[in-house]
């Protein structure tokens, strides 16, 4: 499972101007996993986590590529961060529909 941080009442799965991909966390593959409150402890109040498995993502024909997280995170973030991203050959129209279908 993927975890990926929204603000309530707005899309989660939304790509804004100018984003090649969407941030998402893998709490799996650091160690010890990472947990829900320490994810969105690095986020606004009232953050929400929203989470997917990766083959539901891949279904969509999207990819779930590993990507360094900003440096205002925790070390644990930062390397358990990742991006969706469209798949080969996929528009920036595709990959936004494909996207919406994730809500």
């Amino acid at each position: 499972m993927v975890g990926r941080v929204i603000e309530p009442g707005r899309p989660g799965f939304q790509l804004r101007k100018g984003e090649e991909g969407l941030s998402i966390f893998q709490p799996e593959i650091v160690e010890p996993p990472l947990s829900e409150a320490e994810i969105l402890n690095w986020f606004r109040p009232g953050s929400q986590a929203l989470y997917r498995s990766v083959e539901e993502i891949e279904a969509k024909g999207l990819r779930v590529v590993p990507t360094p997280g900003e440096g205002a995170l925790s070390q644990r973030l930062q390397d358990a961060h990742a991006e969706i991203r469209p798949g080969p050959g996929m528009t920036r129209a595709e990959f936004k529909r494909a996207l919406l279908e994730l809500e």
